[in-house]
């Protein structure tokens, strides 16, 4: 609300300042052309309502709306007013005093004397050239004009824009908060999924990995609801998440995680880093061979490096279906909360699936 009262003060003053300045130029000088104060103040309060009218009224209501010809139609019809017929019906009422002849000088180049030079009888200043020129009624409908229609345009031209990139923000919360809602569901049928084997091969670690589960899903279903999170809490959640699937893997499984620099400061989108390791785990592990995932975070001037590396397995037939619904999920995710601020490599070779991700915080 301040704000707004601070804005709307500025703006006033900004008038004001604006039209002071218009009238110092108006305002009869030295030899200048002087007009009777009716005349005078009778062309200032044309000028005046000209200027908001335009401004105000015919811009908005005709211009933008491309009638063209009515904004022009309207725009002479003032012209003719203010210049002409005001003056002639001012002229009779009031008097007009014609204004004595200029002592112009004999030699023209003694019209502005040199730099630093006083002025003596018969020049000018510039200052005062200028106030001639803005005698002429032309050139002040003009320069009113130009000001108050330019002045308008800038106006439309930034609230549109600045519409526009609200409306931009809006769809995308709006598909970031919808893929976050994809997110979950996705992440809990694969875990059911995991259980279910489980307790299929009366694996004894089954009860114990469905309290695992409901804790990992209280703290996802609480932290991610936030659009950012600090990254120290987005990398506990991964270590929840690893933890989780310790319960299941075998001693031919090699897991390791390495975190270096300093997260303290810096945030992050929510369920960044789970997507590929879910993904890791899902096509990269195998009961009965040697597997591994090896997973590095590390941040250094506001650049955060994400690699996941996991072992590829024969017996996954299908290398299409490591590009689901959860890759998919989080490069849309990613490509909305920071373009042209991220990079994403994924590729494989004949020992190993990586994934290597850099964002670039601040």
């Amino acid at each position: 609300m301040n704000l707004q009262k601070h804005k709307k003060a500025l703006e006033l003053f900004a008038h004001l300042a604006g039209w002071a300045v218009f009238f110092k130029l108006m305002l009869p000088g030295d030899g200048l052309m002087p007009h009777s104060s009716y005349h005078f103040i009778a062309n200032i309060l044309l000028l005046v309502g000209y200027f908001y009218l335009n401004m105000n009224v015919l811009v908005p209501r005709l211009l933008s709306k491309k009638k063209v010809a009515a904004y022009l139609g309207v725009t002479l019809l003032c012209f003719f007013l203010i210049c002409f017929a005001m003056p002639s019906l001012v002229q009779p009422l009031h008097g007009f005093d014609r204004p004595p002849e200029m002592p112009f000088p004999r030699r023209p180049l003694d019209l502005f004397p040199p730099q630093g030079a006083p002025l003596r009888q018969g020049m000018i200043s510039r200052w005062q050239l200028y106030g001639m020129r803005m005698h002429n009624p032309t050139i002040q409908f003009l320069f009113v004009f130009i000001i108050s229609a330019g002045l308008k345009v800038l106006t439309q031209w930034y609230r549109e824009q600045q519409q526009l990139m609200e409306m931009e923000k809006s769809k995308i919360e709006a598909e970031l908060s919808f893929l976050k809602t994809q997110m979950h569901p996705h992440f809990l049928f694969n875990c059911l999924n995991s259980i279910y084997y489980m307790t299929l091969s009366k694996d004894d670690k089954a009860p114990k990995t469905v309290l695992s589960l409901a804790d990992f899903l209280r703290f996802v279903i609480t932290e991610s609801d936030s659009s950012l999170i600090p990254v120290e809490k987005e990398i506990n959640m991964l270590k929840e998440y690893l933890n989780l699937q310790r319960l299941r893997i075998s001693e031919k499984f090699e897991l390791s995680f390495e975190g270096e620099g300093d997260f303290g400061e810096y945030s992050i989108m929510p369920l960044t880093f789970i997507p590929f390791v879910e993904n890791a785990f899902k096509y990269g592990i195998s009961a009965h061979s040697n597997c591994f995932i090896h997973i590095n975070i590390r941040m250094e001037n506001g650049m955060l490096a994400f690699a996941c590396d996991n072992s590829v397995m024969p017996a996954v037939k299908d290398r299409a279906r490591s590009s689901g619904v959860g890759l998919e999920n989080i490069k849309k995710r990613l490509a909305l909360a920071y373009p042209q601020r991220h990079s994403l490599e994924i590729s494989e070779d004949s020992l190993a699936f990586h994934v290597k991700l850099q964002i670039r915080i601040v």
